[in-house]
């Protein structure tokens, strides 16, 4: 597909590395002709430098024959305004960012009347992932699937854990109603069968009944949590416009520190059931005061990547019971002994999941509908969930009798609202979700994982 996007920031930037992946002809937009050309040398696209809200510029980027217009530069008036020129040019699919509240409560007005298909608001997206994290304490990943009925949860294997150096076949007998659909280790993702071992540090992905979770938390060897009943927040971002009114309707007591005086004083006026320190939550002294040790959540938001990192290992070390980081280039996650952290959130890489979901949704088929997509940690496997039509090639026949690519596995099929762990018996009908687990992120249409072990050459 033809894809227009305005803005080479960083946003920019990563979806720009998304989507050439899938093999679409990518145009930028920018102002800047450095932002352009250092782009240009790292990935095969086209550059127009110009403003977004330019129509001529729009005309030169080819943005009429657009079949996807992604507006993603930092300012929301411009990629509001582009977005609705590019409408009128001829775009099809319309994806803009925001990040001012005020465009983000009228959502669906700006949706309806502006003919805006999908507006991205990292912060109120990373607050949500916040809070998806916090609901399940000993889980360091969540993503919501099934219209938020269903979660794949990753969950650490600890060192005293019951289940470690046992069978998988094992434990699906002695907890039948949880399915593990990948094992992270040493930096490798894989799909385990039954004859797997569990090793402590493990990290496993698993689908769920919510009522076998808590047993599966404790056999991986966490204590049970009822809940969390207060959380230091460090660094005044705007995730916390979404986040602490959220934190506040669960009964959680929130203190935040931040450098900004201007700032602090903005969030203490909004936020007057929340304790607000004008100071430096980066400074151990600070946290020291603050008695870091004595809360359950701590929560880095600063804009550095560095040093929320630094922050929530000192804040580990010294007791907290959960910690949740901000990183934005997971690279450097690398450099330390994330073995102390617990959740570590990338609000970029939601937002960049997202839209690939969106754009190979248009992209994709009828009969295999891509309603839902995310990767995991290691940036290459991608959980994908589909939703099939009556046209899918694959109906009716069991999954015991066809050829899977290598590195796939159906995780899990949702039916008439029932979860299904499937077995070699199953087969899929009509309306199924099926979610999919894909080591390599190569698969965009259902057809092409599941391939029936009949088919020959000469069909």
């Amino acid at each position: 597909m033809d894809i227009v996007v305005v803005g080479g920031g960083k946003l920019g930037e990563d979806i720009l590395h998304g989507l050439i992946k899938e093999g679409h002809n990518l145009t930028l937009i920018d102002n800047d002709s450095r932002v352009i050309d250092d782009l240009i040398d790292e990935v095969d696209i086209k550059g127009v430098v110009g403003n977004g809200v330019d129509v001529e510029v729009q005309r030169e980027a080819n943005v009429q024959n657009a079949q996807v217009f992604i507006a993603a530069s930092p300012h929301d008036e411009v990629n509001i305004i582009s977005a609705m020129i590019a409408k009128t040019l001829g775009a099809e699919f319309l994806i803009v960012r925001v990040r001012n509240q005020a465009f983000t409560a009228q959502q669906g007005f700006i949706q309806s009347n502006l003919g805006i298909d999908y507006l991205i608001n990292q912060d109120r997206a990373a607050a949500n992932d916040i809070i998806q994290v916090i609901d399940y304490p000993s889980a360091t990943f969540v993503e919501p699937f099934y219209h938020n009925r269903m979660h794949l949860i990753k969950v650490r294997i600890m060192e005293k854990s019951r289940i470690v150096n046992q069978y998988i076949r094992d434990i699906r007998r002695n907890i039948p109603e949880v399915i593990v659909v990948a094992v992270e280790r040493n930096g490798e993702t894989l799909i385990p069968d039954g004859n797997a071992i569990l090793l402590a540090g493990d990290f496993v992905e698993i689908f769920a009944k919510r009522e076998a979770l808590q047993d599966f938390f404790v056999a991986a060897g966490h204590k049970k949590v009822k809940r969390y009943r207060s959380a230091l927040i460090v660094g005044g971002s705007r995730i916390n416009h979404y986040l602490i009114p959220v934190l506040h309707a669960r009964g959680i007591h929130t203190r935040l520190i931040e450098l900004d005086k201007n700032r602090a004083s903005e969030l203490a006026n909004q936020f007057t059931n929340t304790e607000v320190i004008y100071d430096d939550g980066t400074d151990q002294y600070v946290l020291n005061e603050q008695r870091v040790e004595n809360f359950d959540l701590l929560l880095t938001l600063t804009n550095s990547d560095e040093e929320n990192l630094m922050v929530s290992l000192y804040g580990k070390n010294a007791g907290v019971r959960k910690t949740i980081t901000k990183v934005n280039r997971p690279g450097l996650i690398r450099l330390i002994d994330d073995s102390k952290l617990d959740v570590i959130l990338s609000p970029r890489k939601a937002i960049v999941d997202a839209v690939t979901r969106h754009v190979r949704s248009i992209a994709s088929s009828q009969s295999d509908k891509l309603e839902n997509y995310a990767r995991l940690s290691d940036n290459k496997t991608a959980v994908l969930e589909f939703v099939l039509s009556p046209d899918c090639k694959i109906l009716d026949t069991p999954i015991k009798d066809m050829t899977f690519r290598p590195g796939l596995m159906i995780g899990l099929i949702v039916r008439n609202k029932e979860m299904i762990i499937p077995s070699g018996d199953d087969a899929f009908i009509p309306g199924d979700h099926v979610l999919v687990i894909d080591t390599e992120d190569q698969i965009r249409n259902f057809n092409d994982i599941v391939v029936k072990k009949n088919r020959r050459d000469g069909e």
